[in-house]
């Protein structure tokens, strides 16, 4: 019904209603009582109105419905990069027109759009223009193509149970050895696990070559459906981030054989083929080089290839002379060079890539990673550098207000060459302490403060598509039990037998501990909206961000995530948990405590970042941890309270109707590689002493008064 309708229905109706009886009568018809069924004009149940209804509908039939459609264009004209508005005429089919607002989208441009401008194909943009040149500062990404024994074990899988390591660290009776090993994946994968999950869905980039066999098992893959789209899309992302080339991983592989062909160097030859193929379509893509070993042959063995002169012959094809990352100074090619003690280059091998056949062509940088001075003074250069204190000590503890001052090369082949991370890790990422983690951002955003004050001529990044990572055997399970096994995954509830339960895991743990920048089902694009803003600020050329970027760009928004809580007790050589026990997240009272005398530093184990101690044997589960700095969803506060007695800590604000001494900061009610360690409140009664237990229960003998929730 059309709302004209509606207003005679209701102007019918209540002239009806108003005949129905005089005024002030209560509308009885004659005056006295309620109307009977006699006295209704119809008592057959006719309303009364049937009349009048009827004779408006049948007037209502040729009454015209509105039906706004447009009879013109959009009148504005939009160009190859930018849209238009304007306005266009509809009409309703009743004899009415009227003028409305309209939009129209680019009309598309064959090479990439710079601003309103529309760049031709084989140009890009830099600083405003279209331009064949590239930014004088180089901006360039760590990206692995390792994936393919991975995503072929995955797919063996059932779809709806594909775990990662996050998966199982957030449920803590599944177990590392589900993932693959209990399915007799472990060779098919390549003992390569996933530590979260692509936001794209499972990928890799291997493809045989056209007309060749493939490798038959232990090297059998088959090509992967997606390999263009996921290049195309890994193109766009880090294009438009601001990323102009990536240096590709062969850091392991140094000779050709049917495992590296698979694993390094058929991916890469994936990538140049769908990268050019981009650039043949207007689509920019960022340039590429690959990063390999060149030790020696070994005598027995003059047969075998190195891979990097493989590397070589695609450099040499004319058809990626763009598409290979050129220095702009020296105008030559860029290899970088593996550089490390297990992996020394030959120089003879490197001075026939620089000689390139005699073009004298390719410049050959040294690089690794956990560099120290002498490594810089000599030219190399660090792809991935720790935070360090005021005294050149390295450290995992990353906070807010403090410089991060990684450190990087000044006189390397390139130029000056410094790394951004975010995540690093000293040795286990695993292990407790051991690795920064992402810290919501904070460790990436302190290191880029480094970049934007040094300015490099290169800026290396960590890292793209490295969620995978094999397994390493445990060198401290035996000294350290449960506090040598990786965060979270303890015995109970796994049993001691259990198959995987000490692997320890290096460059990645989980969601938190990984590098990896790439979009992912657990963080979302995060971390790729951070590098964009990143460099953004980078790009502007300042060295500190400026009042208006500390608003309008999310790098510059640095805020603590975590807060380390220091454990002390009054000493306790017997390890016997009946001494009195503080957490603290203040330096002033832990130094004034230890420097009594008469307490001591409870250890965490292995490695103890500076101002923590460490230790691999005879240690127990109340050592430091640290907690979220801020509320947040799935947090609840912690406080320290005191009992008359000694301190204990409780999620009550109250503290349990005793002295509320401080907020201590914020657990996580959930567990998840940011916060994998839970957190117990167990009690010894001949202290009386409570303390706090990093394992799924209070030791045996003491009183467990339940896990309160998980830490770092």
């Amino acid at each position: 019904m059309n709302p004209r309708a509606l207003i005679m229905v209701v102007a019918v109706l209540f002239a009806a209603c108003s005949g129905a009886g005089s005024s002030g009568d209560g509308g009885d018809g004659d005056g006295g009582g309620p109307v009977s069924d006699e006295d209704r004009p119809d008592a057959g149940g006719d309303d009364g109105f049937a009349d009048a209804a009827d004779e408006f509908d049948g007037a209502a039939g040729d009454e015209c419905v509105p039906d706004w459609r447009p009879v013109t264009a959009c009148a504005c004209q939009p160009s190859e990069c930018a849209g238009c508005s304007g306005f266009a005429t509809e009409a309703d089919g009743c004899g009415h027109t009227r003028e409305t607002e309209c939009a129209l989208p680019p009309a598309g441009c064959a090479g990439p759009c710079c601003g309103a401008t529309c760049c031709p194909a084989g140009y890009w943009c830099a600083e405003d223009q279209c331009t064949q040149s590239y930014p004088r500062q180089r901006v360039g990404i760590f990206y692995l193509a390792w994936h393919a024994y991975a995503w072929d074990a995955v797919q063996q899988l059932p779809e709806s149970d594909r775990p990662t390591i996050e998966t199982v660290v957030r449920e803590p009776e599944r177990t590392f050895s589900e993932m693959l090993n209990d399915h007799g994946l472990m060779g098919s994968a390549a003992s390569f696990h996933f530590h979260a999950e692509p936001r794209i869905g499972f990928y890799s980039l291997y493809r045989a070559r056209p007309g060749e066999a493939p490798y038959p098992e232990p090297d059998f893959v088959p090509d992967s459906p997606n390999a263009a789209a996921v290049a195309e899309i890994h193109a766009r992302q880090l294009w438009e981030a601001g990323v102009d080339f990536v240096f590709v991983d062969s850091t392991n592989l140094a000779f050709l054989s049917p495992f590296a062909d698979v694993l390094g160097l058929r991916p890469i030859e994936v990538l140049f083929e769908e990268w050019r193929a981009l650039r043949q379509r207007g689509v920019m893509t960022p340039q590429i080089a690959v990063w390999v070993p060149i030790p020696a042959r070994p005598a027995e063995h003059s047969e075998w290839i190195h891979l990097a002169i493989r590397y070589l012959d695609l450099y040499n094809r004319p058809e990626y002379a763009d598409l290979v990352l050129t220095d702009g100074k020296t105008r030559k090619k860029v290899m970088f060079i593996v550089d490390h003690g297990g992996l020394p280059p030959d120089p003879a091998v490197e001075a026939a890539l620089q000689a390139n056949g005699g073009r004298n062509d390719v410049l050959t940088p040294h690089l690794w990673g956990l560099l120290g001075a002498g490594d810089f003074a000599a030219g190399k250069a660090a792809w991935m550098q720790p935070c360090q204190t005021a005294d050149g000590q390295w450290t995992t503890l990353v906070a807010a207000g403090v410089p991060c001052a990684q450190g990087y090369a000044r006189n390397s082949p390139l130029g000056t060459v410094l790394s951004v991370s975010t995540s690093y890790q000293l040795a286990y990422a695993s292990l407790p302490f051991q690795a920064s983690g992402k810290m919501n951002g904070l460790t990436f955003q302190k290191q880029f403060e480094t970049a934007f004050q040094v300015q490099p001529d290169y800026l290396l990044i960590n890292s793209w598509n490295e969620l995978i990572a094999q397994p390493q055997p445990n060198p401290y399970v035996a000294n350290l039990g449960n506090l040598g096994r990786s965060l979270g995954k303890y015995s109970p509830p796994q049993a001691p037998s259990t198959p995987g339960l000490d692997w320890l895991w290096v460059d990645a743990y989980g969601a938190e501990f990984v590098r990896d920048i790439e979009p992912t089902v657990e963080y979302g694009t995060k971390y790729l909206d951070l590098l964009a803003s990143c460099l953004r600020v980078y790009r502007s050329g300042v060295r500190a961000c400026t009042p208006e970027q500390m608003t309008s760009e999310s790098c510059c928004q640095v805020d603590d995530e975590y807060v380390l809580i220091d454990s002390l007790r009054v000493k306790d050589p017997q390890n016997s948990l009946s001494t009195h026990h503080v957490l603290t997240p203040d330096a002033l009272e832990r130094d004034t405590l230890l420097g009594s005398g008469a307490w001591e530093q409870v250890c965490n184990p292995v490695y103890g970042p500076p101002g923590l101690c460490g230790k691999d044997r005879d240690l127990t589960a109340d050592g430091p941890f640290m907690l979220f700095a801020r509320p947040g969803p799935d947090r609840a506060p912690l406080y320290r309270c005191w009992s008359g007695a000694d301190n204990f800590f409780s999620l009550d604000p109250d503290c349990e109707g005793r002295e509320v001494v401080r907020l201590l900061g914020y657990l996580s009610t959930v567990r998840g590689t940011a916060s994998p360690r839970p957190l117990l409140r167990c009690y010894h009664p001949a202290g009386p002493a409570h303390f706090h237990w990093l394992e799924e229960a209070c030791p045996a003998g003491r009183e467990d008064a339940g896990r309160l929730g998980f830490v770092r």
